[in-house]
């Protein structure tokens, strides 16, 4: 069979998770704007995950699989019968999870594109089931980050054709908000808060956790005394740390889970913090981040793999040491001070998303490996004949 890139390719994703999280998003996005690009997309997941459900909302083709170890044997001869059924131009696994069963389904069946994505940085470990995985299962790596395509060509001797650093795409609003909106939107915010409307705001991004609460709100107080209508808004995951009492920190607050749309919070926002997750360090581009940018929002972030891949400090946002309060109530009060610079910070990150961190930089990027690989196979396929 000759392959051609005219025809619309069939592409499989697989997960294993049930969170609805950054990673989630990226293959829902990705899946639709293959789709809107003519492609055909299954998406292949728990039944009772919100990506499951959010597929099939968005019509496309799902399969349910658990993934689940009790269920890995029948789950296998499923997975087989599932490519079998669709053929494939590619499987893309997202994770350890679903990747020992999917890819190796994949690879028994001959799919000719086979994908290991890795959206996160954690130094993966270089076992013989891990070796397997990533170079003899998938005929490539897909990271979100620099340093994690980096640390994994070392671990498993992986050459440049074979691992491509490819971050999440995002939607970039039109244009900068204007005073009037964002007038508008921080009153709004101030409201849903139950402050006065001449409230300001800073928003708090990332993995909020009983330490980074602890800083928070010594930095909140000190910035009070400097900024006393300026208040933090944390709008990000929060891990197990204790319920916070606003009566005893008034300029901080929990933004209601139903009110986390963060393109819609930006416009209220004199400037953003994202934390760094302490026991993921070597993490990938958060669109978080990217999207701040996107929104002309200033970023103040920390200096942490994945995150510098965007955040360069005094060219596209400010960049503070987690360890010390000090540095991010530094980079605080430079922020909401400087508003020229600021500015310039500003558009040079809206600038730097536009050419890198869009949906259609992704989509191309991805198109363009799998070009390629269609190359080689009828090349291949040319010299047998």
């Amino acid at each position: 069979l000759f392959y051609t890139f005219d025809h619309a390719l069939k592409i499989i994703h697989t997960s294993s998770r049930i969170l609805w999280g950054n990673r989630e998003k990226r293959i829902l996005c990705e899946s639709l704007w293959m789709k809107e690009n003519g492609h055909q997309v299954a998406i292949v997941a728990p039944g009772d995950s919100p990506l499951f459900d959010k597929a099939k909302q968005n019509g496309l083709t799902v399969y349910p699989i658990s993934f689940k170890s009790l269920a890995r044997i029948g789950e296998y001869g499923r997975l087989k019968q599932i490519f079998d059924g669709e053929q494939p131009f590619v499987v893309n696994a997202h994770g350890k999870g679903d990747a020992k069963l999917a890819l190796k389904a994949a690879q028994t069946l001959g799919v000719l594109c086979r994908i290991m994505s890795r959206h996160n940085g954690e130094r993966v470990k270089g076992t013989w089931p891990n070796k397997k995985i990533y170079k003899t299962q998938c005929h490539y790596v897909f990271t979100n980050s620099k340093d994690t395509t980096a640390n994994l060509k070392q671990t498993f001797a992986l050459s440049d054709i074979h691992i491509f650093s490819i971050p999440d795409g995002i939607a970039l609003p039109d244009e900068a908000a204007n005073q009037t909106t964002k007038t508008a939107a921080r009153q709004k915010l101030a409201h849903i808060l139950g402050l006065e409307t001449d409230a300001r705001f800073i928003g708090v991004f990332g993995k909020i956790e009983r330490q980074s609460l602890s800083m928070l709100c010594k930095t909140a107080d000190q910035l009070g005394r400097r900024f006393p209508y300026h208040h933090l808004v944390l709008a990000g995951s929060s891990g197990k740390q204790a319920p916070m009492d606003e009566k005893v920190y008034p300029h901080v607050h929990m933004l209601p889970p139903a009110e986390e749309n963060n393109a819609r919070l930006y416009p209220a926002l004199d400037c953003c913090i994202y934390l760094p997750d302490t026991r993921n360090f070597y993490q990938g581009v958060p669109l978080e981040v990217t999207g701040a940018m996107a929104g002309f929002c200033p970023v103040i972030g920390p200096d942490a793999p994945g995150i510098r891949d965007v955040l360069i400090d005094n060219q596209t946002g400010r960049v503070f040491d987690p360890r010390y309060s000090e540095s991010l109530l530094k980079m605080i009060s430079w922020t909401l001070d400087a508003p020229q610079a600021v500015q310039s910070l500003t558009q040079a990150a809206r600038t730097l998303v536009e050419q890198h961190y869009t949906m259609d930089t992704m989509g191309r990027h991805i198109l363009r490996i799998y070009r390629l690989h269609l190359i080689k196979i009828n090349r291949k396929f040319q010299t047998t004949l």
